[in-house]
């Protein structure tokens, strides 16, 4: 009987794996791999688990920087890749690339891929404490992820240079894969456009209520068209993410449900029937790895309104296949949205380039053959 070498997806939730790489686990599977997953345990576990993949539950706190939790996450990993002895450990999200790097070394793990889905906080953070924090980690982080058997990937460009001007990485062991892919069969618009005329314009923000994904911007800039006798309405499918520091607090997320001319969907398991009904897409963010939002909605044919920023330019032209503001700017936004609201035949063009971009560089399929290139092992075992 032939031993499938074993895989190990790990991130920091369930809910990342199923709702961004669950393709990713089935190719894996029909490449010949045994695959599992490892994350905290969560609604999402027991979907991986229907789904036919077993899941190692990670003791991890996102939200903690307490020393001692934190080396008891590591420790967590460590025994999991332990009794798993995986060939390939393929980590998400830049705690299980620290932490996973750490655990997989120690064991003389034969390949490790650290797929860095964002630059996250502390790289966009304009607190001087944790700006001091990270250059206090900078050199850690380059002798953890600088190894010849790491491999580091990236999801633009931009964030390759930015890591690399930080003295974090090297040229070499570095790749850029644009995101995760989507479906595109299942992110398609419907053959049927409905139409209700007596309906208000509806703009759509699908993310987390965090800072840096520039919700507060989108709140000023709709306040000021609402006071301009604007009608439209704003939804919002997301919800408080109370292990980001920058979360919104619930005091404010308690004005947002006092308007009645926004729309709280808080967590949305089925967005594709959001993007089908909304009429603009919009997310100001400060910083992306590469959208999975705007390629959906891209892949929905969906005017966007989105930031000049990295991992979000790198999905959408402007005034091609969307419109680009600066971000931090509520007038810009503004400014967008009137024209959208405007102009639907250019609206209606912008949604028609955005899905051929979608066809061309973001189908799940292209994505995934990239990704298992590198699951590829040297026949030298000193890799």
């Amino acid at each position: 009987m032939t031993i499938k070498p074993k895989v190990l997806l790990t991130a920091n939730t369930s809910w990342y794996l199923y709702n961004f790489r669950l393709q990713l686990l089935y190719d894996i599977a029909e490449n010949g791999y045994e695959v599992e997953c490892v994350a905290p345990i969560d609604k999402y576990s027991k979907l991986l688990i229907k789904k036919g993949f077993n899941i190692n539950e990670w003791k991890l706190d996102r939200k903690s920087t307490n020393p001692f939790s934190e080396l008891m996450s590591v420790y967590s990993l460590y025994k999991i890749y332990k009794n798993k002895k995986p060939l390939i450990v393929h980590h998400f999200t830049i705690k299980a690339c620290i932490y996973g790097t750490i655990s997989a070394r120690l064991l003389n793990t034969r390949k490790i891929l650290n797929a860095f889905t964002g630059l996250g906080h502390l790289f966009i953070t304009k607190n001087i404490l944790k700006k001091i924090l990270f250059n206090l980690i900078k050199p850690f982080l380059n002798f953890i992820l600088i190894s010849k058997k790491s491999k580091i990937i990236l999801q633009n460009e931009d964030d390759k240079l930015s890591l690399y001007c930080l003295g974090i990485i090297k040229s070499k062991g570095v790749s850029v894969i644009r995101g995760s892919g989507v479906n595109i069969n299942f992110f398609k618009p419907s053959k049927i456009e409905k139409k209700e005329f007596n309906k208000p314009f509806q703009l759509f923000f699908p993310s987390r209520l965090i800072k840096e994904k520039g919700i507060l911007e989108l709140l000023k800039a709709c306040d000021k068209l609402w006071n301009k006798s604007y009608n439209f309405e704003l939804l919002i499918a997301g919800a408080i993410d109370k292990g980001n520091p920058s979360s919104l607090n619930e005091n404010e997320y308690q004005l947002l449900k006092k308007n009645k001319l926004i729309k709280l969907l808080g967590h949305v398991d089925n967005i594709k029937e959001i993007y089908e009904n909304v009429d603009l897409v919009i997310l100001p963010s400060w910083r992306e790895g590469l959208s999975r939002i705007l390629i959906e909605a891209s892949a929905m044919e969906k005017p966007i309104i989105t930031t000049n920023t990295p991992g979000c330019r790198d999905i959408i032209e402007h005034e091609i296949n969307g419109l680009l503001v600066n971000i931090n700017s509520p007038e810009e936004i503004e400014r967008a949205i009137i024209m959208i609201m405007r102009n639907f035949s250019i609206a209606q063009k912008y949604g028609k380039n955005a899905r051929k971009n979608v066809l061309q560089n973001f189908d799940v399929s292209i994505i995934n053959k990239l990704t298992l290139e590198h699951y590829k092992i040297s026949s030298n075992k000193n890799i």
